[in-house]
């Protein structure tokens, strides 16, 4: 009976100790989840832009779109979705409830990404630094949101980061896109997503309705367009000049091929040939072709990009002296050369 009694009082308190270090545990994640907000929420603003829309009963129609940006320089730039900003006639953000005039620096559309910058910023605000070496998060860590939603203050919103995608149905992405459970709409859309460290990982560009999340833009990606919208204005896509197949090996893994190499192109000056097998551009590994679009998103135009290839068993080394992609050439085409081949349009 004693025994038993022992058994019963070493049990509970087990019970006891447990429950105090689970309790423990989330009280230190929500401290955690606390500084990560205060730290941040002094840079973040809600994008307000106004469209010219249709014109009924004689009167011109504006249209207004609401969504979340977040300043990155002293400067007073601010990154907010293009879907926000892009075409409109007039944008404005608001911080700590008060308005101020801004100006386009640029736009680009198809990572959904522009610049704006604060023609008189406020005296006081905080800005989120851009860490191009800043790794990816790894699947099933914790995801933090700060957004403007609706007419609300600087809200936080936690998640999960869920993947890393190249690709959804037949769209390619330009560049790997990171995908978390955190929902973007009313007005959350152009928000930054940090880690729990605090670390900015990247911005939402996309939502995921079916999933009831959204896709962020990585912070190397961002970085890469926030320079040369901040330089140009629009974003200058570096093209070689290649077609690209993929080709099943005998170990059943697959191969990425040039299919063939445009006459005078940077490629065939650099001396890619037919029938090359792709092992990386501009450092990064090539084994698939939804691999093609993020390494060329890296590189620039009018610049030497390093080409790893393998012509039988000897492996190469390339430098192509990159071109502005003409607008006629606006994609690589990807095409099958035998039944084992896949095909896909890729940049």
């Amino acid at each position: 009976m004693r025994t038993c009694f022992a058994w019963i009082v070493f049990f509970a308190a087990s019970i006891v100790s447990v429950a105090s270090a689970n309790s423990s545990e989330a009280l230190a994640l929500q401290e955690r989840l606390l500084e990560v907000y205060e730290q941040n929420k002094g840079a973040i603003v809600r994008v307000k832009a106004a469209y010219t829309g249709d014109e009924v009963d004689g009167k011109q129609q504006v249209l207004l779109r609401v969504g979340t940006g977040f300043f990155i320089s002293k400067e007073g730039h601010v990154l907010v979705s293009a879907s926000r900003a892009a075409g409109a006639s007039r944008v404005w953000i608001e911080h700590q409830g008060k308005p101020y005039a801004t100006e386009s620096v640029g736009h680009d559309r198809q990572t959904n990404v522009s610049v704006l910058r604060v023609l008189e910023p406020p005296t006081e605000f905080s800005i989120i630094k851009l860490d191009a070496a800043q790794a990816l998060p790894p699947v099933g860590s914790i995801a933090i949101a700060i957004t403007s939603p609706l007419d609300f203050e600087p809200t936080p919103v936690m998640g999960l980061f869920t993947g890393v995608e190249r690709k959804l149905g037949n769209k390619v992405f330009p560049t790997s896109y990171i995908r978390t459970s955190i929902a973007v709409d009313g007005g959350q859309g152009g928000c930054p997503i940090l880690d729990l460290n605090g670390r900015f990982i990247g911005m939402s560009v996309a939502s995921i309705t079916e999933l009831n999340g959204s896709f962020s833009l990585p912070v190397d990606a961002l970085v890469r367009v926030r320079d040369d919208l901040m330089f140009s204005g629009h974003i200058i896509h570096g093209w070689m000049g290649f077609e690209v197949t993929t080709k099943l090996h005998a170990d059943d893994s697959n191969g990425v091929y040039i299919s063939k190499v445009l006459t005078g192109a940077p490629a065939a000056q650099a001396g890619l040939k037919k029938d090359d097998q792709l092992a990386s551009i501009a450092g990064r590994s090539i084994k698939d072709v939804f691999d093609v679009p993020g390494a060329f998103f890296f590189t620039r135009a009018n610049q030497f990009t390093p080409v790893e290839v393998y012509r039988g068993e000897e492996l190469l080394k390339l430098s192509v002296k990159t071109l502005p992609r003409p607008e006629k050439e606006p994609i690589i085409m990807v095409e099958p050369e035998d039944a084992a081949a896949t095909s896909q349009p890729v940049e």
